[in-house]
């Protein structure tokens, strides 16, 4: 029964062969999609995919230019919403949790390959938020070894800008999408897992904001600095943390007033050192690692936030909660009851679609909601990283 539903072409399949082209060309007038080079083409699979991972189209932009339907690996909160689950389940969408090593994940990979599919994954664990490739999840280069197939390597170039994570709306530039092969099965045999992580490291890495700097598209949208404070939350006039707001295309800091804006290039402007995106955040990070040594984190609380949580057994609770994050543990608040959770139980942090923080206490998963206009401005990145950072130190 099982190699019966893992059969190559099903009727998934020849529905998307249906969809392509209207999808390539909704694709084309919503994003300005640029195909410049498709190594895949012509290639049949199986075959592993993989890229910089910026939006929320990346898979379905893969899916446009290669012939398979590919089975990609996404992670398990999209599971949440049945619509989701629906449509996932239907093109065989293979769950996993975030930045995470899941064994069940790795036997439905493998169960795809021996039926004869392609499969694809992005390493980075998550969309960038500042525009440059993350560090890539090593035990990519593993899971390489192990599966034996050739590998493509999506590049996005543009994509960054033109859709911003942080961002209220896309902002329509151009998008070039490079396909190229970047291991051949020979390759993989000989070479160790830590040739191949450099490889792909290597071939995935990109920084949007130089990439801007050779082609100078403009993009075309509103409100290019809205939610910027997702992101942002050191200020550099002040070295104050976690005091930004943001209205259409500019933000400030709200303790000491400089000002800045997103012009038409997706480039920084006003008060601030940076014109972009990606210095700053090294900029933030350098400066709140060195902090947290130095200092005890001021409490950060959040009110009536939206926290759901799922324990081994699939039992869900959703209510709505003050979140207190210090530097000793995050403290839940609910009317009737108080949830203490200590860093040294609670495995790294991520951060799924543009609003929610994940992790697991133990076996327990706990999803925050985290909005800028309902929670003071604030940063969802800055929660994330303090929390990463505070459970790195136990």
């Amino acid at each position: 029964m099982r190699k019966l539903k893992l059969k190559r072409k099903d009727f998934t399949f020849y529905g998307f062969q249906v969809l392509r082209k209207p999808v390539e060309w909704f694709l084309k007038a919503k994003l300005n999609i640029n195909l410049v080079q498709n190594d895949a083409k012509d290639d049949k699979g199986p075959f592993l995919i993989t890229g910089n991972h910026v939006t929320a189209f990346d898979p379905i932009i893969s899916l446009v230019y290669v012939k398979p339907l590919v089975k990609f690996v996404a992670a398990d909160a999209n599971l949440d919403n049945w619509i989701k689950k629906f449509f996932f389940k239907l093109a065989r969408v293979i769950p996993i949790r975030k930045r995470a090593t899941d064994v069940s994940t790795i036997r439905r990979l493998l169960d795809e390959v021996k039926a004869g599919n392609a499969v694809g994954l992005y390493p980075e664990g998550g969309r960038t938020w500042h525009g440059e490739t993350d560090e890539l999840i090593a035990s990519t280069a593993k899971l390489i070894k192990l599966l034996g197939l050739r590998v493509y390597s999506q590049k996005l170039k543009g994509a960054y800008v033109s859709s911003p994570r942080w961002g209220k709306h896309l902002y329509k530039g151009r998008i070039d999408v490079f396909i190229e092969k970047i291991l051949t099965e020979e390759d993989i045999e000989r070479m160790s897992t830590e040739e191949i992580l450099e490889v792909l490291t290597k071939a995935l890495y990109h920084n949007d904001y130089e990439y801007q700097r050779e082609v100078m598209v403009p993009l075309k949208g509103i409100d290019r600095a809205e939610y910027i404070e997702r992101l942002l939350f050191v200020c550099p006039k002040c070295e104050r943390i976690h005091t930004f707001m943001s209205q259409i295309d500019e933000f400030k800091c709200k303790a000491c007033g400089a000002k800045g804006k997103v012009n038409q290039y997706g480039f920084l402007e006003g008060d601030f050192p940076f014109d972009n995106l990606v210095d700053w955040h090294h900029y933030q990070m350098d400066f709140l690692r060195q902090y947290l040594e130095n200092n005890t984190l001021d409490p950060i609380t959040l009110y009536d936030v939206r926290v759901k949580w799922v324990d081994e057994l699939g039992n869900k609770k959703k209510r709505l909660g003050n979140v207190i994050i210090t530097q000793e543990k995050i403290q839940i608040e609910f009317e009737s009851e108080t949830l203490d959770l200590h860093y040294n139980t609670i495995s790294e942090p991520s951060i799924t679609f543009k609003n929610t923080i994940i992790f697991y206490d133990d076996k327990t998963r706990y999803e925050m909601v985290i909005e800028p206009y309902l929670h003071n401005n604030a940063s969802i990145v800055y929660i994330k990283e303090v929390i990463n950072l505070l459970r790195r130190k136990r």
